[in-house]
Parts: structure tokens; sequence; C-alpha cells
């Protein structure tokens, strides 16, 4: 049984660090008087700088140069409480408290007293409230975030990561610092068994050849005792049951891992990619059966049937990756987008919010998107809905670049930390049919970036990250970073040498369209993973966010541009087009780099395209804004509006 808080009236209280802590056990202390906000109304899951905005108590980071104006939330401690009545009929069962993602340390308190603590963000956490909240009677319950952890934004030391909570939010060349706390993911109430099914991680597989599919799962399951027990499987379909099966399992006293496979195969519709077929997916109900036949625990969920096979590019070398997507027996294409957080405040990500990117990118015949290194495993709906549009998800651990030292941290906390991390990945989002990819991070490597050598298999981290890969992502493949092999970057001097496998970049405007090219035509990357040219935000959104700051001229002179894209301003071209200075001319800057970004970006992937299967793929850098930029690489702006590279990509990616 089951009790989702998201439905619960939540408030939402700041305080000076530790303040809540000295007023929580003392006596006659009206603590009211000593909160740092008043008490306001909260959203689950959120994040406390949304509920601040709400309630006019932050200013929009969107709008001119507020963002700065926001930094102070993560240096306070902030008490989410609502009023909870376990049902009555929970009586006699053991309670527990789960949460999906939690940011990013705290505690967790019913009527005042601390039950438990916790810390990180990127694994779920789960409390023992049973003897906590008496079914039938109404509680308090609060959890308490403390301020956020020391974590680098985009420079900084690779080596040095520990804490593991999103970095993008400390600051990128796309973002400014606005580092989110509070309650991002789901957040329940279940009853728990004596015998529980911690997770399922299912294995759908499909004969190209016979067309028939096949199935196995894997159980981590927590029992107080050891046991047997009967394990009934149900398939079903758009048309009813596909397979029923029982198989009689043992389990081992406390958490243990079990493999069950269902024998033979059975008649079912393939999944494939956007633009080759369809992507029927299938109910799988697996529960656990006592002696007399009572469902002991259970599990559901959807899987799809594909075989993803990796092919050598015509004419690589023998020491290169494969880069040639190979499903059902059908070469495929990859032609994506690099995946970041839909806003700064991810946790106010709904699904809603998921869908209308995703049928954006669909449209476009998209077939796969990067899930980049420096944010976070996205919550369950997204790669629901990848699922259902054909979208093939590349999904990196929680590691990316920092421009002054690149390779992984080594040292054994971190390892421990980060094998906790990779397990908890693939066990929650493994078994969909649209993962097809697991990385060790985003461009991870040695030395400066002028001599830059990727990281490779032997760097600890990426072995503790490959292990736990192999054991659990059957059917899916392992990436040491993005961009491997000998070259970070494509070099011209070097092109027919065998030298370019994964490249990324570039990512500047064209000095010219003759030079952008000679450039493409001379690339001979298996892969380009990365590559992109910024253009403006419209002129409407940048009106309606520029507050009272001046647009014109977009210089180095003006603050607007300077504090909030300053990577990806474009300054030069208003002197290579003989823009006027002293008057506004900004809608035609604005246009300019708009046209300039479709017709560069759609040369990249029609060179790309007409080289396969010599090359793999390509996949954009970006695709979508998180935060009002007035220039920036993403082809879909902050309020979900494509600009006009979407319509130019479309065209080279539908191209049959």
């Amino acid at each position: 049984m089951r009790f989702d808080l998201a439905s619960l009236d939540w408030s939402l209280v700041g305080w000076a660090p530790n303040v809540w802590e000295w007023t929580a056990g003392a006596e006659g202390i009206d603590s009211t008087r000593h909160h740092a906000t008043p008490v306001i109304p909260a959203v689950v899951p959120g994040a406390v700088q949304e509920d601040l905005l709400r309630a006019g108590l932050l200013p929009d980071w969107n709008v001119g140069l507020n963002a700065p104006l926001c930094e102070w939330v993560e240096h306070r401690h902030w008490e989410y409480s609502c009023q909870v009545e376990v049902p009555a009929d929970w009586e006699g069962e053991s309670v527990m408290l789960h949460a999906e993602g939690l940011d990013y340390a705290g505690y967790v308190l019913v009527d005042g007293h601390t039950v438990g603590s916790f810390m990180g963000m990127m694994r779920p956490q789960t409390f023992d409230v049973t003897e906590w909240l008496e079914p039938g009677s109404a509680h308090r319950l609060s959890l308490v975030f403390t301020e956020a952890p020391h974590e680098q934004g985009q420079i900084g030391y690779t080596s040095l990561s520990r804490w593991f909570k999103a970095r993008f939010a400390y600051g990128w060349d796309w973002c400014p610092r606005l580092v989110p706390l509070g309650i991002w993911d789901s957040l329940y109430l279940e009853t728990v068994p004596e015998v529980h099914v911690e997770g399922c991680l299912p294995n759908a597989t499909l004969d190209p050849v016979t067309g028939k599919g096949s199935l196995s799962l894997r159980l981590l399951v927590d029992s107080l005792w050891p046991m047997q027990a009967t394990c009934h499987i149900r398939l079903t379909g758009s048309e009813g049951t596909v397979l029923e099966h029982d198989t009689a399992c043992v389990f081992a006293m406390g958490v243990s891992e079990t493999m069950l496979t269902v024998p033979g195969s059975f008649a079912v519709e393939a999944w494939w990619p956007n633009g080759m077929g369809d992507q029927p997916l299938y109910d799988l109900e697996m529960a656990l059966l006592d002696d007399e036949g009572g469902v002991i625990d259970a599990w559901q969920g959807r899987v799809g049937f594909r075989d993803v096979q990796w092919l050598p590019c015509e004419g690589a070398p023998a020491n290169a990756e494969p880069w040639i997507c190979q499903v059902n027996g059908r070469r495929v294409f990859l032609q994506g987008v690099n995946w970041t957080p839909v806003r700064m405040t991810y946790g106010s990500v709904t699904k809603e919010m998921y869908a209308e990117r995703l049928r954006i990118y669909a449209d476009m015949g998209l077939n796969i998107v990067r899930v980049w290194g420096g944010a976070m495993l996205e919550k369950d709906a997204f790669y629901d809905l990848c699922d259902e549009l054909g979208i093939m998800v590349w999904q990196e651990f929680p590691l990316s670049s920092s421009g002054i030292d690149n390779a992984p941290p080594s040292d054994p906390e971190a390892l421990d930390e980060l094998r906790r991390i990779a397990t908890s990945y693939l066990w929650r989002r493994g078994g969909h049919v649209s993962c097809v990819i697991w990385s060790g991070g985003n461009e991870l490597f040695y030395g400066e970036r002028e001599d830059a050598t990727p990281v490779d298999e032997t760097d600890p981290a990426i072995a503790v990250m490959a292990g736990v890969a192999e054991r659990l992502g059957r059917n899916q493949r392992f990436v040491v970073t993005s961009p491997s092999g000998p070259s970070m970057w494509f070099d011209p001097e070097f092109a027919g040498q065998g030298m370019h496998h994964d490249v990324h970049g570039p990512w500047r405007m064209p000095t010219s369209m003759e030079e952008w090219r000679d450039y493409w035509d001379a690339q001979d990357a298996m892969l380009v993973s990365e590559v992109g040219v910024p253009s403006c935000s419209r002129l409407e959104l940048l009106e309606a966010y520029a507050g009272d700051m001046e647009l014109w001229p977009p210089n180095d002179d003006n603050p607007f541009w300077l504090y909030r894209t300053p990577w990806w301003n474009t300054w030069e071209l208003a002197d290579a087009h003989a823009f006027d200075a002293d008057r506004p001319e900004l809608a035609r800057y604005v246009e300019l780099t708009r046209r300039i970004q479709a017709e560069s970006m759609a040369y990249v992937a029609s060179s790309c395209k007409r080289r396969f299967p010599q090359c793999g793929g390509v996949i954009f850098w970006m695709g979508h804004d998180c935060y009002v930029c007035p220039s920036n690489n993403a082809i879909i702006e902050y309020d979900g509006m494509p600009k006009p590279a979407v319509a130019a990509l479309r065209e080279v990616f539908r191209d049959d």
C-alpha cells in the first residue's frame, strides 16, 4: 500500500543555520520568532526557490541581473512540513517513508523529533517511520534541508568532485548560479511486507531473425529470513496476455539478488526508434506468491522488445569503438541533441514540460538524446516518454569536465559513492527500452585542452562505473566518456589518419559559410556527439525578461549581455554586417543570428548524414534552454518555442 505525500498541504519556512534544531526541543520558546522567512505554501516535488518566487520573497532569476540576488537561499536551512495521517488500516504494518530525490542534506522529523538524516541528491532515501507514525492519528512530518554543499560550477577540478550534486546549478556557460534545495522528486509512505521487492530489472530482447522475444528478470529482494516463493510473471500487450509463467525462487536472509529467466521465446511486436516503426510497449507484472497463492509483494512496469548491436563504421581503424547503431537488424543514423535540465529548478519540471520538448524532438526526426553528465538522472516520466516516442537515451553518470582539471576523482570515498550512484541509476532506469547507452561522463580527459587525451577504461572511476554497467546493463552498452578515442576534437591536419573517433565541437559562429562548409567537408569523425552554433532568443522573449536593462548594443559594455551569456554572444556580427551602433537594430541582429544558426546546423547534419556509414551520427549541443539566455546554442527557447534551427534540422533528419 502506498500513500502519495505530494497530495498533502505543505508549508515551507526558512531558518538561519541550526536555529530550527535549537528551538525544536526547547520548551517555552516561540519558534515563530526565530524564523528567517514567513511560513509560505510549498509544492512537492519542487524547489525552495520556486516556492519563494510564488510567495513574492524572491525575484525571478530569469529577469535582468536578478540571479545573484537569489544566492542567499542556498545558505539558509529550510523546513518543509505537513500534517499526515496514516490510514487506520495500516495498523501492524511496517511503514517506510520513501524519497526519490532529496536535495541535498538534512533531517526527517516527526512531531519535532529527529527520526533520520539524509545526504545526496542522486540516490533515493528510505526511512523506517513505523514507531513514529501511529495509524489513524495526525502527525507533523518535517524535512529540514541544511545548506547546499560547496560543489563546483563549470570551472574547477573534476578530480575533486565529492558531493555529486547537479553541477550545472552552480553556474555554467548557459545559466547562472542558482542552487536548488528541497524535495525534488516523488515522496510517499508505503507499507513494506516482511519479504519486500526492492527492485526489478527486466531484460526484454528480440531475435531480429525470428521476430520473437525473450524475457528475464533480475530481482532485488529484502527478506527477514531465508525463504522459497513462487514468482508469477505476466506480460500483457494491446491484444491481451502474451505470456504467464510461474517459477520457484529462493531468497537468502537480508537483501539478495535473484535472476529469473522465462524459458523459450514468444511472439511480440518489435520496438523501433523514432522514424523506423512503431513503439509497442507491454505491461509486465511480477508477483511473489506464498504456498497458498497469496501475494507477498509485487512489482509492475513496462517493457519493449528490441535488439541493439553496434557495428564498426565503414573504414574505421581496428582500435575504434563501433558507432553504427543497428536496431532489430537495420542500421540507423543517430541524430539527436544533448539533453540538459528543462529548468534550473529541476524539481519543478512536470511530465507536461518533458512532453512538450520531447514531442518537438520526435517531430524533428530525432532518435537519440544524450543526458549530459553535469546534471542528473531525470525523473521517471522522462524515460517513459522516450519509450513511447522511440527516442533512445544515452545516459551519463554525474561527472563532467571542469576546465582546470578534467579527470575523474580517484579517492576511495568518491569511488564508493560513484558505485552506489551507478548501481541506483541502473536499477531505477535500466529497464526502459529507450536506454541504450550508459557513460562515465562528459568530456573526461587528461592533460591540457590543447593536448587533451580522453580517459579510458583503466581510469579507476571509469572501471567502477563500467563494472556496474556490465553487471546490470544487459542489452545496453557502456561508453567510457564523450568524446572518446585518440582525439577530443577534429583537427583537419589529421584528417584521414584514423585519429577522429567520437569528437566534440566546434560551438562557434562561422566567420563565413564557405569556411564552415570546408571544415565539415573535411570532417572524418565516426561520431560527432557535440557540436553547436549560438543564436539569440527571439526578441519578444528578450524584451519580456530584460527588466529595466537596455538590450542594445549587444557588446561587452552592456551588462545584460556580458553577465548572462558571455560565452555565446556574437558581438562581432554587429560590425561584420554594418549595424548602426547609434540606433537600436536589435530585431535585425537577433534574426541574423538565428538564420546563421539554422543554416550552419543544417549543413553539419547533412554533412554527417551523407557520410553514413563512415559516420554513425551527430548529436547537437544543445537541445533547450533552462534559463532565458540572450544567446546560446540551444534550438528550443526557455518557454518551449523552437528556433528556426528546429525546422532546418527537421528537413535534414526527416529526409528518408
